[in-house]
């Protein structure tokens, strides 16, 4: 069985990329465990504090995964304050979490570019940590009012048809 990490650059009820990850999860597998990670409560980064112990819970599951997909929202062009914010903590946990980890990097938004000049700060950031990054396709879906229904469901064939292509190859690079 395969164990994939779920991280979510929004924690706002109802976001459209927790809804996107959703999608994600069900077009994986079935003999694949999906870790949700709440983020929460972490607290803002300080490099002369030491990571608590949530962090380091944190750091250590998406240390034994498979896989890590992400799905963030784009603010003002870049990656949101509490994603990065995150990330930034788990460079300081003294071992490096996603090194050589498959990593999809997903994200929609209300506008008709999607997540587009969000995900190349993302796929940087994500560099440093020497992540496995999938390319492609690259999950950049916009207009996410007409691509989800009401309950959060997507219902776009051709974004169905892209997530499920990525999270096969984000399957095939844990191989």
């Amino acid at each position: 069985m395969k164990t994939i990490v779920a991280i979510c650059g929004s924690l706002r009820p109802g976001s459209s990329n927790h809804h996107l990850l959703r999608a994600a999860a069900e077009s994986a597998p079935n003999q694949t465990d999906i870790h949700w990670i709440n983020w929460k409560e972490i607290p803002i980064f300080d490099d002369m504090t030491p990571a608590n112990k949530e962090i380091l819970e944190i750091a250590e599951e998406i240390n034994k995964a498979d896989a890590v997909m992400i799905a963030s929202p784009e603010y003002n062009w870049s990656i949101p304050g509490g994603l990065k914010n995150l990330l930034d903590w788990l460079s300081r946990v003294g071992f490096n979490p996603f090194e050589n980890k498959p990593t999809l990097i997903m994200g929609t938004s209300p506008g008709k570019l999607g997540t587009a000049r969000m995900q190349p700060h993302l796929r940087q950031v994500m560099g440093h940590f020497k992540a496995k990054l999938i390319d492609e396709p690259e999950v950049a879906i916009g207009n996410s009012a007409q691509v989800f229904n009401k309950d959060g469901d997507l219902i776009d064939p051709n974004a169905s048809k892209l997530v499920s292509q990525a999270v096969s190859n984000l399957i095939a690079a844990t191989n």
